[in-house]
């Protein structure tokens, strides 16, 4: 009886045995078929059989590895990463199994899973030449050119056969930098190393195109505006009637003039330039005391870096209201700018002004005056969407406006917001708003009481390019001032619609 026992395990797993035998040599049988079928190029017939394969004989890395790279050449890149993590993981695992695994998150655009995937490989010191072209790549990516130009002159350091294509992303590279003639170079080693080549003649036609792309570059951008406005509150009469006092003339229309004009030299990286002037004008057709002249010139130096960017907007304004002067305002601005992911910028900014007043306050009170400095702090967050048409703005910013007469000195906190919509092609919508809350830090000599502001500030604006570089635009704003002094206290809508054309 137990010999027969002993018999019957026996057999038993000499069966199991033998079909494992038939479905690991079912599964390589498989495996080299399909290996033949895509060296062949007949991707179709190689997905058909590695996926028996791998069903064959779910613990093989082989098969993972090679239904990975099929699914890649047929461009089904989700796929291919199942795949290659697979192939990456099982025992023994397929290490040549990490450079496709990062290439094809890079062609989804999953930088994070791609760089883990690179670290990974630089440890295990798997195929180190790919692995630092691939890390450039992802540099390149994330706009991080000056890295990016590093890791590819490690990568044809340890790897010559890949020197023409790091030469051709190096070019890239440059060219973002605006580094041109460095570029140029970068693609003429392409072009050398082997003239009959794809990769020489798409060289040859990215040369071309940068080259066009020069010759088409302005510096100098003019833009001219017209714009017809309608204002139902030009004087800011109070929201609440202050007894014997009469205010009208309230309502009126306006035509609104724009000029602006900008300079931008190519300068090679990491530094950049803008020079702008800007001119607006506003001429009402009845209460010509509130017609108003503004003249801006802006001076924008900044040098780039990494992740972002640091700037120093400085720019000086000449105002006049009534055709007399008014005031002037002379402003500067550091901010940093950094790159917190794909289409996320943080910023951050402090800012310091002085005003002058160029006339004097009314009955030459010294309490009524308003020149003084102004100092800020200022965080602010960027999204950018839609492919950079779309973008979501939203800055706090905290201010000290330090007047010299009494009833003018407050503290402010300004929240702005802003969001661009592409509605369809050629058409866009802008919507912004704006909280300012001031609290005055004196006793006002006239109304007797400490003066709080909340203001309230909103508008959308609908823009239209009808044809290239000509704009028609539609815009309404509303403002709503709520001040413990009815003397301050308002509301204000504006509608404005114009055109604007740049050249």
């Amino acid at each position: 009886m137990k010999k027969s026992k002993v018999l019957f395990l026996l057999i038993l797993m000499a069966s199991v045995l033998w079909g494992s035998m038939e479905n690991i040599s079912a599964a390589e049988s498989f495996l080299a078929k399909g290996i033949s079928e895509y060296k062949s190029e007949n991707y179709e017939e190689a997905l058909e059989l590695f996926i028996k394969a791998r069903e064959q004989e779910p613990g093989s890395s082989a098969a993972a590895y090679y239904l990975g790279l099929t699914f890649m050449r047929m461009r089904n890149h989700k796929k291919a990463v199942v795949q290659f993590k697979d192939a990456v993981k099982l025992t023994p695992p397929s290490l040549e199994a990490y450079p496709e695994l990062i290439e094809a998150h890079y062609y989804l655009n999953e930088i994070k899973e791609a760089k883990e995937r690179i670290a990974e490989a630089m440890k295990q010191k798997i195929k180190p030449g790919r692995i630092e072209f691939l890390n450039g790549l992802i540099l390149l990516r994330e706009g991080n050119d000056r890295n990016a130009i590093s890791a590819f002159k490690k990568a044809k350091g340890i790897d010559p056969s890949l020197s023409k294509e790091c030469d051709l992303q190096i070019a890239r590279a440059y060219a973002n930098q605006r580094r041109f003639a460095e570029a140029k170079e970068s693609l003429k080693a392409v072009v050398s190393a082997d003239p009959p080549s794809e990769l020489a003649a798409f060289a040859k036609g990215y040369e071309n195109a940068l080259n066009r792309s020069i010759e088409k570059y302005k510096a100098w951008r003019i833009s001219v505006g017209s714009f017809f406005q309608y204002d139902d509150n030009v004087v800011l009469k109070p929201s609440t009637a202050i007894p014997g006092v009469v205010i009208s003339g309230e309502k009126d229309s306006s035509v609104v003039t724009t000029l602006r004009a900008s300079y931008t030299p190519l300068l090679r990286e990491p530094w950049f330039f803008q020079a702008q002037y800007d001119s607006y004008t506003n001429t009402y057709f009845d209460n010509h005391k509130v017609n108003l002249i503004d003249q801006t010139v802006s001076l924008t130096p900044g040098y780039s870096f990494s992740r972002g960017m640091l700037t120093l907007p400085t720019s000086y304004s000449h105002i006049w209201l009534r055709e007399k002067e008014y005031m002037s305002v002379l402003s500067t601005r550091p901010t940093m700018h950094l790159t917190l992911s794909p289409n996320h910028i943080g910023q951050l900014s402090i800012g310091y002004a002085r005003r002058e007043m160029l006339r004097s306050p009314p009955n030459h009170n010294r309490d009524e005056e308003r020149d003084g400095n102004l100092f800020s702090l200022s965080p602010g967050y960027v999204h950018l969407f839609s492919r950079g048409r779309g973008l979501f703005h939203i800055r706090y910013e905290l201010y000290s406006d330090e007047t010299e007469g009494r009833n003018w000195e407050n503290l402010g906190n300004h929240l702005h917001s802003s969001l661009r919509i592409p509605l369809i092609k050629r058409v866009s919508l802008m919507l912004a708003g704006d909280v300012f809350l001031q609290d005055f830090q004196h006793t006002h000599t006239f109304f007797g009481m400490k003066r709080s502001d909340r203001t309230l500030y909103g508008t959308g604006q609908v823009k239209w390019e009808a044809i290239r570089n000509l704009n028609l635009s539609f815009q309404y704003a509303h403002t709503h001032a709520n001040s413990n002094i009815h003397a301050y206290d308002y509301k204000r809508n504006v509608y404005t619609a114009g055109i604007e054309y740049t050249f």
